[in-house]
């Protein structure tokens, strides 16, 4: 009976032990996920934070991982569709065991991601979006690495104004929760400003590629100023048809454009775009120290492919496994996130500093003005 008796007992400490044991942390691993596009104009975009995650687990893993354990990344690429997007995060839940999220894919794809991301308190840092839907209530296991496009809009129809002076406003965006968080921005700033609202709003969908009657439209309007606001593929289309009929209003952007490929996506019609971001340009002599690393741990083909994207999302996964290292050998999804949640000012010197609050999941940082210089092809300071 005392056998038996000792016999039950063990079962019992190893199925709770087991049962407590939180998905993707193993003793020598955890596992972080990530959805994101890989191909066409968003993969631009999502493979480049998806180096970033990479860089940043490689250059902890070297360090000895965190509390023993070594950061395993898994991400599936969602074709930027959606549909796909909760298909991929499925797959990393119930196949791949992940601990959390690095990264996730766009404005509605993440919103179609946040019930499995809600339901399982998966902590998710999110490099790629800064759509205030993601944030807004605040969602305890959501973090976002970056800027509203809100703001975006805001400095950028501030600093229009301040240099060339009042403009008859203007906004092209894509037809989704991003684009109206620009068109928010721009309202919310010209009506602080005392100035008169946006004559002409125009929404496209994703995958138009003829804006010729959007571009007509904002002519014959009287439109002087235009906040673009969908991928830069999109935008160049914009801008040619811009040239080709010798409309030439001052055109900004926000940061998704800030990448190398715009440049030559832009050709000639993009010299003296704005574009307004909140990380320095990958020829800024302040990333010097960023691009070493990546030299150390990724292929020489990847380094070539490193954008902004890259920056945020190595900064979201060192900002997350400081989270992991303070919860301790003991690691919980609770933990970590009530961690970041705690985050002030983590600053490594590639960005502008990150902050959260268990109120604003969303960082507020600080950027600066650029512009295309299409001769040097380069993004250069506006000033």
């Amino acid at each position: 009976m005392r056998k038996t008796g000792w016999f039950a007992m063990a079962c019992v400490a190893l199925f709770a032990s087991v049962a407590a044991a939180e998905h993707g942390v193993t003793d020598t691993e955890i596992v972080v996920g990530g959805v994101s596009p890989f191909t066409g104009g968003p993969g631009l975009l999502g493979y480049a934070g998806t180096l970033g995650t990479r860089l940043a687990a490689a250059e902890i893993n070297a360090a000895g991982g965190i509390n023993g354990r070594q950061i395993r990344v898994v991400v599936e690429d969602d074709e930027y569709i959606p549909a796909k997007s909760v298909q991929a995060l499925q797959k990393l839940i119930d196949v791949n065991d992940i601990f959390s999220l690095n990264i996730i894919s766009g404005g509605s794809h993440g919103l179609a991601m946040m019930p499995l991301i809600e339901d399982g308190n998966i902590p998710t840092m999110n490099p790629l979006v800064t759509t205030n839907a993601h944030y807004e209530p605040v969602r305890p296991s959501v973090f976002g690495v970056g800027m509203s496009y809100q703001q975006g809009a805001a400095e950028i129809a501030r600093y229009i104004e301040e240099k060339h002076g009042p403009q008859v406003w203007g906004a092209i965006v894509q037809d989704d929760e991003s684009g109206a968080a620009r068109e928010e921005g721009l309202i919310e700033q010209l009506k602080a400003d005392g100035k008169d609202a946006p004559k002409l709003m125009l929404r496209f969908k994703r995958d138009q590629t003829d804006f010729a009657s959007e571009v007509i439209r904002a002519r014959e309007a009287g439109v002087t100023a235009i906040i673009l606001g969908g991928l830069p593929t999109s935008h160049a289309s914009i801008l040619k048809e811009a040239a080709g009929i010798g409309y030439k209003p001052h055109f900004a952007a926000a940061w998704v454009d800030h990448i190398p490929p715009t440049i030559g996506l832009f050709g000639a019609e993009g010299d003296g775009v704005y574009i307004y971001d909140f990380v320095p340009s990958m020829s800024d002599p302040q990333l010097a120290p960023f691009l070493e690393l990546a030299a150390t741990h990724l292929p020489a083909d990847d380094v070539s492919k490193l954008n902004r994207y890259s920056v945020i999302a190595y900064i979201a996964l060192r900002i997350q496994a400081a989270a992991m290292e303070a919860c301790g050998r003991d690691l919980t999804r609770d933990c970590v996130n009530e961690r970041i949640a705690e985050t002030s000012d983590f600053d490594l010197g590639v960005m502008s500093p990150v902050s959260f609050t268990p109120e604003a999941h969303l960082s507020r940082l600080t950027g600066r003005m650029l512009k295309v210089d299409a001769a040097a092809g380069a993004f250069v300071p506006a000033n």
